[in-house]
């Protein structure tokens, strides 16, 4: 399988957060699996329920109609669902793999999601002060021969929360930043729709019902 190809396979595999990438590409898991980024409620779609294994940062408050749930599985720092070897990024981590201890605080929890040396990162949500760690992490990435071949970000429209000084200033520096990790670096760009279709993605996932 090609190198892309397995980025395919790979956001057909799981559900990310409460998105769902419709594609023809070979599910590499046996087990219906969902990645949850953060705690809010916006994020946890309802079927969560009904997958096999549901991997959740240790340090997030699950749903009360996810408490007695027996496919949550807390992730401190990785797990292997195989083929697929997931692991977790909080600020710290994330700071100290880029050499910068401002970052201190991330909206959500980062994914690394690897399969035969074929790294996808999953942003379920992002802050305005986030984009730059992104852009810092991914080149840290190369720089460490551990390149990134796909990632996953929030598309917006207009928002005035998420640290933002303006309406338009997230969905702005979101779309400079896929394409930036597009032309610099070759990576295969998804989009979650949060809540507009992105023109910068080579796919868009489907948004599924939410928890509330």
């Amino acid at each position: 399988m090609s190198e892309y190809g397995l980025v395919e396979s790979i956001l057909a595999s799981v559900q990310w957060d409460r998105w769902k990438f419709m594609l023809s590409a070979k599910k590499l898991c046996e087990q219906d699996m969902a990645v949850v980024s953060h705690s809010h409620l916006d994020h946890w779609a309802t079927n969560l329920v009904q997958k096999d294994v549901v991997l959740v940062p240790a340090e997030v408050t699950v749903p009360r109609q996810l408490l007695n749930a027996r496919n949550i599985l807390r992730v401190s720092y990785s797990a292997k669902v195989r083929p697929l070897h997931l692991i977790k990024l909080g600020a710290r981590e994330i700071a100290a793999f880029v050499r910068n201890e401002s970052i201190r605080h991330v909206h959500a929890s980062w994914w690394i999601i690897d399969s035969q040396k074929t790294r996808v990162l999953f942003i379920g949500d992002l802050d305005a002060p986030d984009v730059g760690a992104v852009r810092a992490f991914v080149g840290r990435a190369y720089e460490q021969d551990l390149k990134v071949q796909g990632t996953i970000l929030p598309s917006y429209g207009g928002v005035s929360t998420h640290r933002a000084r303006e309406p338009t200033q997230l969905s702005e520096t979101v779309t400079k930043l896929a394409y930036a990790l597009h032309d610099v670096y070759r990576i295969r760009m998804a989009a979650l729709p949060h809540p507009i279709e992105a023109e910068w993605a080579d796919y868009n996932a489907q948004a599924l019902q939410i928890m509330l």
